[in-house]
């Protein structure tokens, strides 16, 4: 959406790219980004993009802004605006608690707050991340017991390092698609290290927008996703949600992306000043 003209995850003069999946793609005589989020977003397409660090004061047009970390994956980023009537938090996709492979998310306390709403309804509730782990690991290790070559189906940008440092950490080797490593290179260029990458690994890693290799009915295949049947997510639950929105305690709330109209009408419920807008709107405060 324009926010004052300055593009939040849509293309303008001036844009903020939040992360670097491919649906918050923009383009701009100037694109703002995390410096992940730039050799990321490389894989797949050009761009200038002016690289910012978190915490780090600077202007986007005529406003000042700061990137906090948002969780969601390598090198994802809100961004905070210091706007003529006050001040305005962008989430982009976000995530509370701690993954493995991203950043610890922060939120600032601003007027107004702009959320993702993915998951934004109280069916959507994700074990915590360490938890989800425990279910993966028994998954792949109840597999190799029986002497079975689990599939794991993944986003292949983000979700499938988190799944390739998890059982790293477990010590399984793992054999991901191309496209998966590529990714998995650039993570390490960051500090995201991984030492069980084998060409005959005991793990298959494939994009979940790959056909199945044998059939969606194979009990050793697994797509692993918030909305797969193992729920390890990069985004924000909707008690997550809740959390960030008690954190930033803002004045006017905005939710935007996935159940935006369900989780504003919840948020109204609850007393506070919430609507839902579109991603391609100009909005107006």
């Amino acid at each position: 959406m324009l926010v004052k003209g300055i593009g939040l995850d849509s293309s303008a003069r001036f844009a903020f790219q939040s992360h670097a999946h491919s649906d918050h793609f923009v383009s701009g005589e100037t694109i703002f980004a995390t410096k992940a989020t730039k050799f990321l977003t490389h894989l797949r397409k050009g761009g200038f993009y002016r690289e910012i660090e978190f915490g780090k004061t600077f202007y986007i047009g005529e406003f000042k802004a700061k990137l906090y970390p948002a969780g969601h994956m390598l090198g994802s980023a809100g961004i905070k605006l210091w706007l003529d009537n006050g001040t305005l938090f962008y989430t982009g996709d976000t995530k509370w608690f701690k993954l493995r492979t991203a950043e610890k998310s922060r939120f600032p306390r601003v007027n107004f707050l702009i959320i993702e709403a993915t998951f934004g309804v109280p069916s959507f509730t994700f074990p915590i991340p360490r938890e989800a782990e425990k279910k993966l690991v028994a998954f792949v290790e109840e597999a190799l017991d029986r002497g079975k070559s689990p599939t794991i189906y993944v986003n292949q940008m983000g979700k499938a390092q988190e799944v390739m440092k998890i059982l790293d950490l477990h010590g399984i080797t793992v054999k991901p698609s191309r496209e998966i490593l590529k990714v998995a290179r650039i993570y390490s260029k960051f500090g995201v290290r991984f030492g069980n990458v084998e060409p005959d690994g005991d793990v298959i890693l494939r994009s979940y927008r790959s056909p199945p290799v044998k059939n969606s009915l194979n009990p050793w295949e697994i797509t692993v996703s918030g909305f797969g049947r193992l729920k390890l997510s990069n985004h924000a639950d909707f008690w997550e949600l809740m959390r960030i929105v008690e954190k930033v305690n803002p004045e006017r709330i905005f939710t935007v992306y996935g159940f935006a109209s369900e989780f504003a009408r919840i948020l109204r419920g609850l007393g506070y000043n919430a609507l839902e807008i579109s991603p391609k709107q100009n909005l107006v405060l």
